[in-house]
């Protein structure tokens, strides 16, 4: 029996993504096989089909880094769990191999698509607050607060203590986010002890003047484009704050650290703590829409594919 998968023609628009067929495959030593339920639909992957990642061939590439479903083959202890699994890319897919160390149970209590959705996105946002070591009662200024990242931020945040404020241009994401709790916009010019900047672009210059002494920029994301060349100068001038730029990359992070924080993040989901948001939720032979739709700037949450 053939596996439908998404892979992209040739680089380029949400159309070189074509619905086709491959072979099935058998997990081998270390790995399992997952029956893939909900697969997340971000950033990364329109990288992945624009060819802006170097060394990839577009010819067959499957984009989706992020599933969720049932082993069904491979590592014993796993078959029959439910599981979320963070993959370099080939998510797109009925089928999916990936490596037990990069797997993490996923509740009774939680969906699969709701799994997704926190997913990436979580363990970005959580990894992001460590990085700029926002503690209780500092001032954080999120940017890019009604994305799928910048919806986790705030939530997490919030719930570590910290006084978050939302930086957003559209009112009806700002009456989305109020919503999940967020009290705090930006106004342009309060300052911050720390910013989580998920969008960069030409204005992350503009950014760093706000920030307090001795505070933490940490970027994490550039749905806005990537920053000018020269982007940090300003803070080399500003030198006497002691101010800090840090990025995240999960790839940084082992895999051991990665599906702990998942399985943490899960249960704070099921005690209600923290809320998975969805955006829409396509059908997997609906990848062209869902990238449409991601691409609109119009997204609060995620988008979830489901299988």
């Amino acid at each position: 029996m053939s596996v439908k998968v998404i892979s992209i023609k040739a680089f380029g628009g949400p159309e070189e993504l074509n619905v086709t067929t491959v072979e099935p495959v058998r997990a081998g030593a270390g790995q399992v096989l997952i029956a893939v339920e909900a697969c997340g639909v971000g950033l990364v992957d329109v990288f992945f089909r624009k060819g802006v990642i170097p060394g990839l061939s577009p010819i067959g590439l499957v984009p989706g880094v992020e599933v969720s479903g049932t082993v069904i083959d491979g590592a014993a202890e796993w078959i029959g769990k439910r599981v979320f699994a963070k993959v370099d890319k080939g998510g797109y897919t009925e089928q999916l191999i990936a490596n037990v160390t990069n797997i993490a149970e996923i509740p009774d209590a939680l969906s699969s698509e709701a799994a997704v959705a926190l997913g990436i996105n979580a363990l970005v946002a959580h990894f992001s607050l460590l990085q700029g070591r926002c503690g209780k009662e500092e001032q954080v200024l999120v940017r890019g607060a009604g994305g799928g990242i910048g919806t986790m931020t705030a939530q997490l945040a919030k719930l570590g203590g910290a006084q978050v404020t939302a930086s957003t241009t559209s009112p009806e994401k700002r009456s989305m986010l109020t919503a999940l709790g967020v009290r705090q916009f930006d106004n342009g010019y309060q300052e911050y002890d720390v910013i989580i900047d998920t969008v960069a672009g030409n204005e992350v210059t503009s950014f760093f003047n706000r920030l307090k002494p001795n505070g933490r920029y940490v970027l994490n994301g550039v749905a806005g484009g990537f920053p000018l060349p020269d982007f940090a100068m300003p803070m080399v001038t500003s030198f006497q704050k002691s101010l800090a730029i840090s990025f995240l990359s999960l790839n940084s992070i082992a895999d051991s650290l990665l599906m702990t924080a998942m399985t943490d993040i899960f249960m704070l989901a099921v005690q209600g703590k923290i809320t998975p948001v969805i955006d829409k939720v396509y059908l997997l032979t609906e990848a062209v829409s869902a990238h449409q739709r991601l691409e609109s700037g119009k997204v609060f949450g995620k988008i979830v594919l489901k299988v």
